[in-house]
């Protein structure tokens, strides 16, 4: 999962926080949150403000790897996405 590149970083889906199960503004929105917080606290050190975001954004990433995996168990199209 890559969540930046440069000076930018990416949240919701497009960082990957995708939820299988169809609802995605919440995951935007707390991914968002994540990241303008470690730029707000680090705005002078990006490689610092990134891995307060990675750190942050931690626990969003475990839900949604639970999520992949249970739909993956229940459809075999999904498998991949595990």
């Amino acid at each position: 999962m890559q969540i930046e590149v440069g000076r930018v970083l990416f949240a919701g889906k497009v960082a990957g926080f995708l939820n299988p199960m169809g609802e995605g503004i919440s995951a935007g929105m707390e991914s968002g949150y994540c990241a303008a917080c470690a730029i707000m606290e680090h705005f002078d050190d990006p490689q610092v403000a990134c891995e307060a975001y990675r750190q942050s954004a931690e626990n969003l990433k475990s839900y949604m790897q639970r999520q992949w995996s249970l739909v993956g168990g229940m459809a075999g199209t999904f498998r991949e996405m595990e």
